[in-house]
């Protein structure tokens, strides 16, 4: 199935909440539900899944050697809390940092044939700090997180579960840094039926709305999924499959049903 990213309303709000941290070298926090796109959107907006392959390199002779001009305009970090050996936050971030300016420079050397230059500190160049799964910290974590901020002329932004920011509030010498907050809403329904187009697209499958049961189809899906982002790419994943194996080339109720039963329900 294809991974196109879907630019939606609320990755569009969660966007300017980014730029605004950025603009004010902020730290904000942003919370929701889980499966309503969190960390999807993040990825996104950090163009990730490309920078986090170009710095993945084993060895030092590898460093910018599949690069593309896309890390020349990386200047985002996305972060994921370990959930075990949080000790190693603050060296894990440097080192995604560090890895981008390596890779950077060794890109314009190869490519452009530029001077070998290292920036003379590895958050210089980073506008951002996205650091995901803020729920799992604890204090002295947390604390890691505010020295990066204090030292560096960045942004930051927390990323968890509803209720973080009551958690944040017990710990003035970070929430004092918070300048916004953002909550990432559940779809609405407009926007799940938009996305829900795309997937019957991904599928191959051409939908008519005027048709009662590609109408009924969706009307299903919205009810099960309530406008969880995960949870309408897992089911499409089960959809997929049945499709598949019984050699249909339709969506319907039955088969949405049977997909549903072979999820476990929780996200």
């Amino acid at each position: 199935m294809n991974k196109t990213f879907i630019e939606t309303k609320e990755y569009k709000r969660f966007a300017e909440f980014c730029d605004a941290c950025i603009k004010y070298k902020y730290i904000g926090i942003c919370y929701g539900a889980p499966g309503v796109g969190k960390t999807l959107s993040s990825r996104y907006y950090c163009n990730w899944d490309n920078i986090e392959k170009q710095i993945a390199y084993r060895r030092a002779d590898d460093i910018g050697k599949d690069a593309t001009d896309e890390i020349l305009s990386a200047n985002k970090v996305f972060y994921t809390s370990p959930a075990e050996k949080m000790t190693r936050i603050s060296s894990d971030i440097h080192t995604l940092a560090t890895r981008i300016d390596m890779v950077k420079t060794m890109h314009l050397v190869f490519k452009y044939n530029q001077k070998e230059i290292y920036a003379s500190h590895s958050y210089e160049g980073i506008d951002l700090i996205i650091v995901d799964e803020i729920d799992r910290l604890k204090l002295q974590h947390l604390e890691q997180l505010r020295d990066i901020y204090d030292r560096n002329d960045l942004a930051m932004v927390l990323i968890g579960m509803p209720g973080i920011e009551k958690r944040l509030s017990r710990y003035p010498q970070l929430y004092s840094r918070i300048g916004f907050a953002h909550e990432f809403d559940n779809l609405s329904k407009d926007e799940t039926h938009h996305i829900l187009e795309y997937k019957w697209a991904d599928l191959g499958i051409d939908i008519k709305l005027e048709d009662f049961s590609d109408y009924e189809a969706i009307t299903t899906i919205i009810k099960i999924t309530k406008g969880n982002f995960r949870l309408i790419h897992r089911l499409f994943t089960q959809i997929d499959c049945i499709l598949r194996i019984n050699k249909m080339d339709k969506i319907t109720v039955e088969v949405i049903e049977v997909a549903k039963d072979s999820l476990v329900i929780g996200i």
